[in-house]
């Protein structure tokens, strides 16, 4: 049933119509830049709201392609890692000048990864002491990376500032074991989600709790797909 879910086209609609009906929920679908940022004259006029949406939609539907092992969600993620990074920005994250063209370039080496490995297939997984070393480092890099960037957009060190520091460190990594291709990113991409679920949970924000719990449940598909 799970990898049914991973291929099934009505659970990629199902997606989008949670996103969509998440951003009407908290009365964000139809704000414009102007609304957002208060900058006046033109930003009035341009629907920010739905370009937010959008690139929702495209972030959602690049992982559901790649739960499914297709080189596309990576080529769609491309895009939306642009989009999403000149949202962050626009919206105040001044760190975003640096994870995002990060995010852009694992996101170019997954590509590359993916067009010279085994069609539908995920690269051996790591072993040994040498398997444990690559992973630690990849998991301490990206915390020491999310803790510094994060400390650049927050002013104070609370409890949101550590949870994002967390959040970030695990879709980095996750993100990097998707350049390498391999299955163990879904085991990291459900410890985000999950978090990402409690953080909606404690702040109130009951439009995104279906989005994650959606994205959890993909995660699980994708997870049983790559294992075969």
């Amino acid at each position: 049933m799970l990898k049914a879910i991973a291929k099934s086209r009505l659970f990629d609609l199902l997606g989008i119509m949670i996103v969509v009906f998440s951003a009407f929920l908290s009365g964000y679908l139809f704000e414009t830049l102007d609304q957002v940022t208060h900058w006046g004259g033109i930003s009035d006029l341009i629907p920010f709201g739905l370009i937010s949406v959008g690139s929702s939609i495209l972030s959602l539907y690049s992982n559901r392609l790649t739960s499914r092992m297709n080189n596309l969600g990576n080529w769609i993620g491309l895009g939306s890692v642009i989009l999403s990074g000149t949202i962050d920005y626009l919206l105040g994250n001044k760190g975003a000048i640096f994870t995002y063209p990060i995010t852009f370039i694992i996101q170019a080496w997954a590509i590359k990864t993916w067009v010279n490995s085994e069609r539908y297939k995920a690269k051996a997984p790591l072993k040994g002491p040498k398997g444990v070393i690559i992973a630690a480092l990849v998991i301490i890099s990206a915390i020491l990376f999310s803790y510094w960037v994060n400390s650049l957009a927050f002013t104070e060190f609370n409890w949101l500032f550590y949870v994002t520091v967390l959040v970030f460190a695990f879709s980095l990594s996750a993100n990097i074991f998707n350049a390498m291709k391999l299955t163990i990113q879904w085991n990291f991409w459900m410890v985000y989600n999950f978090i990402q679920l409690a953080k909606a949970l404690i702040q109130g924000n009951f439009a995104n709790v279906g989005k994650y719990i959606y994205y959890i449940i993909n995660a699980v598909a994708g997870l049983f797909f790559w294992r075969g």
